[in-house]
């Protein structure tokens, strides 16, 4: 039967659905892969890279939005870095600072407050650049933000993130947010005050920060707080 428009009825509705669906689908191999692609990319990299997942199963409505949100934007994982500096090694003090503070020679962790925000939070995140790893997009941001060059030694953790709906429509939308560990290595804070409302070296954790910083300032503090109980590098019978 012809309708109104002269089409078929139910035909061009459901072509039209049809067409929709297919792209949708596409959309969600390719951003599966590109998840899958930093993973390997990461494990290749790195001798140990831990990966924690967590799934969600949302309503139709958040699900379009988180995948419109991934599909507009290009984004699937954001990458930010616990850059420590050690306090031997920090310049020698102003005469303007009282000399028993050159005592106070306790790490140093890289924190940032991001303009709007009001939790100290790690530095990097950002846009990635073409050809360009996660690595290498922390690195840039780091310095972009705050003026520090570091050195990534290890990946922490990755969280990867599935998003599923809770339908019987399939589709899936993946996430990754990859933590560094990194060293300083050179340069003095200079604040990117269009992104952030400040930078310092904490020797002790800020009271409000982000649960991500939360974690790996508790795995810092617990290392450094057992640091005078290891043996010697080599082992007590010298090896």
């Amino acid at each position: 039967m012809t309708g109104d428009d002269g089409t078929q009825d139910g035909v061009a509705g459901e072509s039209s659905d049809d067409d929709a669906d297919e792209v949708e689908n596409v959309i969600d191999q390719i951003n599966e892969l590109n998840v899958e692609q930093k993973l390997d990319d990461l494990g290749a990299g790195f001798d140990e890279v831990p990966v924690r997942e967590e799934t969600f199963e949302l309503s139709p409505a958040d699900y379009a939005e988180v995948f419109t949100a991934t599909n507009s934007t290009g984004y699937d994982g954001n990458s930010v870095v616990f850059v420590t500096r050690d306090g031997e090694t920090l310049p020698d003090l102003s005469s303007n600072i009282p000399e028993q503070a050159a005592g106070d020679t306790r790490d140093r962790v890289l924190m940032v407050l991001g303009r709007g925000a009001d939790l100290w939070a790690l530095p990097g995140g950002g846009e990635k650049q073409e050809y360009e790893s996660m690595q290498g997009t922390t690195l840039r941001r780091v310095n972009e933000q705050t003026g520090i060059r570091c050195t990534i030694d290890g990946v922490d953790e990755v969280v990867h993130r599935k998003y599923y709906p809770n339908t019987d429509a399939e589709g899936s939308v993946h996430t990754i947010d990859v933590y560094f560990t990194a060293e300083y290595a050179n340069g003095s804070l200079d604040v990117e005050e269009s992104e952030l409302v400040g930078a310092a070296w904490f020797a002790e954790p800020p009271e409000r920060m982000t649960d991500g910083a939360r974690r790996l300032w508790e795995n810092f503090l617990d290392a450094r707080d057992r640091v005078d109980e290891l043996p010697d590098e080599g082992g007590a019978d010298g090896e």
